[in-house]
């Protein structure tokens, strides 16, 4: 019975959840995790008509942001911030299209890390790239404006 109450209260705990980077980050522009383990992450990308650019085809800011929120999901420490990337775009993508993007680090427990991201349209490949993050042990600018209060 204990088992059967512990697999019901896994099951509850979605991915985005676990969480620790990007919480804040609006699924409607960068898509939905809906995996995440060590070193991995898969994000579910749907273009919508506010990304297109042309016709039916999506900017391609927005993909790049979806492959970018993959990577720094799949390393998911804060502090986290991409710091270099090697991405190629393999086909158009446009409007109605679903992307799967695969995140897998590569080299992860440094201060740097390399993380693989590839996209797919069904079982066609049309995003790979490779995301160097940098991690900081605390916030890299903690600036503060006029007129801002400590602790806000």
């Amino acid at each position: 019975m204990q088992d059967q109450e512990l697999e019901t209260t896994i099951s509850l705990i979605k991915p985005v959840d676990k969480l620790v980077t990007c919480t804040g980050i609006n699924a409607d522009f960068c898509g939905e995790l809906i995996k995440i383990s060590e070193n991995t992450a898969e994000v579910v990308y749907t273009t919508s008509s506010i990304m297109l650019s042309d016709d039916k085809a999506i900017h391609s800011g927005f993909i790049f942001g979806s492959a970018a929120y993959a990577a720094l999901c799949a390393i998911n420490k804060k502090n986290s911030i991409i710091i270099s990337s090697e991405t190629k775009f393999l086909a158009p993508i446009e409007l109605g299209h679903e992307i799967l993007f695969k995140a897998t680090a590569l080299q992860n427990g440094f201060k740097k890390c390399e993380v693989k991201v590839e996209g797919f349209l069904l079982d066609i490949k049309v995003f790979e790239g490779m995301f160097y993050i940098a991690i900081f042990d605390k916030k890299l600018f903690k600036l503060k404006f006029q007129g801002e209060e400590d602790g806000k």
